[in-house]
């Protein structure tokens, strides 16, 4: 799996995913990977939403 590094990240961006990470009991890596990826694959007829969740469930 590929791997990715954010730099410059605005201080307000990065206190918001901590807290949304938290809310929904997840690492803020995880909380990134699912946030990018719902982004990214959003309207795609070939990923279906259900793979996000199902992810999103195994970081649990």
């Amino acid at each position: 799996m590929a791997m990715l590094t954010v730099r410059n990240l605005p201080e307000e961006v990065h206190k918001a995913l901590r807290v949304k990470a938290a809310i929904n009991g997840r690492s803020m890596e995880a909380e990134a990977r699912a946030i990018l990826k719902n982004a990214v694959l959003a309207g795609d007829p070939n990923q279906p939403e259900k793979a996000v969740t199902s992810e999103m469930v195994k970081a649990q």
